[in-house]
């Protein structure tokens, strides 16, 4: 029994287990403070990711829905075939001019769209559009001209030029391409399926696709 005037206390090995005990519990709470704090951020770059990537799908759908509009397009329709000053026919969309695939690429990479806008930035109302893949810089560009489209096929130069569509600080863009929907149509091809896969630039083993099917309003197949 101890004596009154002395204190018991914990022994050197005692403290040694309570300490690791401890050591052992606090980890743990860092360890899954940790966990949430990374999940949390995960959860944050995919959302980012997603918005921007379905930003860029309604860009691209929302002109592909616009291509081939001319005001006169239906006036010239009517009268079976339109004159040879006509404008409207340049701004058909061409399955063979307006769409091109690099040499060995299963599908193409770069798409033009013509239309007509009733209020363009530009005082013009003719709108050209190229959407192209950047594969070097993975990046997905557009170049925009207010003249008045040419019924030339697209070629290598047409498709190497433009301004970034999305910055590549935070979506690097893995793949872009077009396809022609067969059996839309009776008489051929009038829906295009876009097809866009991207990652997040601080983290590319996050990434998603998406794809996108645009009737066309009229093309020239």
């Amino acid at each position: 029994m101890l004596s009154p005037n002395k204190h018991a206390g914990f022994s050197v090995v005692e403290m040694l287990v309570s300490l690791v005990a401890g050591l052992v519990v606090v980890a743990g709470g860092i360890s899954l403070f940790a966990s949430v704090i990374i999940s949390g951020n995960t959860t944050l770059m995919l959302s980012r990711l997603n918005q921007d990537l379905q930003a860029v799908g309604d860009i691209i759908s929302r002109d592909l829905q616009r291509a081939g509009y001319h005001p006169s397009a239906a006036e010239d329709m009517a009268l079976g075939a339109p004159t040879s000053g006509a404008v409207s026919p340049t701004y058909v969309f061409s399955t063979a001019d307006d769409l091109y695939s690099a040499s060995g690429a299963a599908n193409p990479s770069c798409i033009r769209i013509k239309y007509w806008a009733p209020d363009p930035p530009s005082g013009s109302g003719a709108v050209v559009r190229v959407y192209n893949y950047d594969s070097v810089n993975k990046a997905l560009k557009v170049s925009t001209s207010y003249s008045e489209p040419t019924s030339s096929a697209l070629s290598s130069g047409d498709c190497s030029s433009g301004s970034k569509l999305v910055s590549d600080d935070e979506v690097l863009i893995d793949a872009l391409s077009f396809e022609l929907v067969s059996g839309s149509s009776p008489t051929g091809m009038r829906t295009v399926r876009v097809n866009i896969t991207a990652a997040h630039a601080k983290k590319t083993e996050l990434s998603m696709s998406l794809q996108r099917q645009v009737k066309i309003r009229n093309d020239g197949y």
